[in-house]
């Protein structure tokens, strides 16, 4: 996890905190080390950029909003940089390798290190304070992200799908109109930069969990470190922790974080749900969680039928569908609000879509 438990000036736990003059090096400028360097800019701090390379389109930007940068191709390059500004705080990209010579050298240094999520926690407050729904997982986050946040629209809710799908959470937090719900995909590099305890740490509305198989263990530097990062999604949840319940790593993770007094742990899967569970009983997915008698009743959601009619009927898809009709329903979404942004929904190009069948056989891109 990251380094957020050292000292930061001022306590900057808010947009409205004195940011003026905090010096802070910002390492990359990909979308989101630009939505970092922009925010930054905007709250008054003292902002120098450091990255491999530059876009024209982003260097323009912040040459014209007056934001320096400076290339460091070689990594030894950005830690003499670092040594020169001597910053007050290190906010980085989600992909730098927590063992680069720059988090070293800021460990070394007792300079606090963030991530773009952390930042957006601590300035959420610019507009109105959006309740946060997290999600992560090897596969899947996108579209259940996507779904989710359809869901919630669907039934009335003003919805961003944000982070590692594209769209930076602090340009989100910076929206006039404001939200009722931000539904965060977060990678493991993402949460790896996140602290679990402390003033930076999340305290999300729901969080999940869908799967954890092999993945980035190159970066993490073992499979242990990579599914302590993820459970770090779990961490300060106040109201709900979805689960797989085909997965024992997810159910792990689940038991081992320390949630908020309250909270409650809600399977997902294929199998006949138990009470407190979503699944599958007779080509139906159901609810057994979000109904005043669920020891003895569930609620439909929608049939595998419609499903294939919409060509969501995948084993994959179910699953999203499923741990998003959780979400959705624990922030208040009714089962019918569910079904119906279904009926509306559109998968992103390459992501296990249904192209066409023919002769019995589905072609999936």
């Amino acid at each position: 996890m990251g380094e957020s438990l050292m000292p930061v000036p001022g306590g900057l736990t808010s947009w409205h905190a004195d940011w003026k003059g905090v010096k802070v090096l910002v390492v990359g400028l990909g979308v989101t080390g630009f939505s970092v360097a922009d925010t930054l800019w905007e709250l008054g701090a003292d902002v120098l950029v450091v990255t491999r390379d530059a876009s024209p389109e982003h260097r323009a930007m912040l040459d014209a909003l007056g934001i320096r940068y400076e290339l460091a191709p070689v990594d030894s390059d950005a830690v003499v940089l670092a040594g020169e500004f001597s910053p007050d705080l290190i906010v980085v990209s989600p992909g730098l390798n927590p063992r680069h010579p720059l988090i070293l050298w800021a460990n070394s240094n007792s300079v606090p290190v963030w991530g773009d999520i952390e930042l957006a926690w601590r300035v959420r407050d610019k507009v109105a304070s959006a309740e946060w729904i997290l999600i992560t997982g090897t596969n899947g986050k996108t579209t259940t992200t996507q779904l989710t946040a359809h869901a919630l629209r669907t039934a009335g809710f003003r919805a961003a799908a944000v982070g590692n799908i594209g769209v930076p959470v602090l340009d989100a937090i910076r929206e006039p109109s404001g939200f009722d719900f931000l539904v965060v995909e977060l990678s493991s590099f993402q949460l790896h930069w996140l602290p679990g305890v402390g003033e930076g740490a999340l305290r999300p509305f729901a969080s999940a969990v869908l799967n954890v198989a092999h993945d980035h263990i190159d970066w993490h530097g073992s499979m242990e470190s990579y599914q302590t990062a993820k459970g770090v999604v779990y961490f300060n949840t106040r109201n709900v922790v979805l689960y797989n319940t085909a997965d024992p790593v997810t159910e792990r993770l689940v038991r081992d974080a320390h949630v908020e007094e309250g909270c409650e742990a809600i399977g997902f899967g294929f199998k006949t749900p138990d009470t407190g569970e979503l699944g599958t009983v007779d080509g139906i997915l159901v609810d057994r969680a979000f109904i005043a008698d669920r020891r003895n009743t569930a609620q439909e959601i929608v049939t595998v039928d419609r499903l294939s009619e919409l060509g969501f009927a995948s084993p994959h898809m179910i699953l999203n569908i499923l741990a998003a009709s959780g979400l959705a329903m624990s922030a208040g979404a009714s089962a019918n609000a569910v079904a119906e942004s279904l009926d509306t929904f559109e998968v992103d190009h390459h992501r296990c879509e249904t192209i066409t069948e023919h002769d019995g056989v589905r072609w999936v891109d």
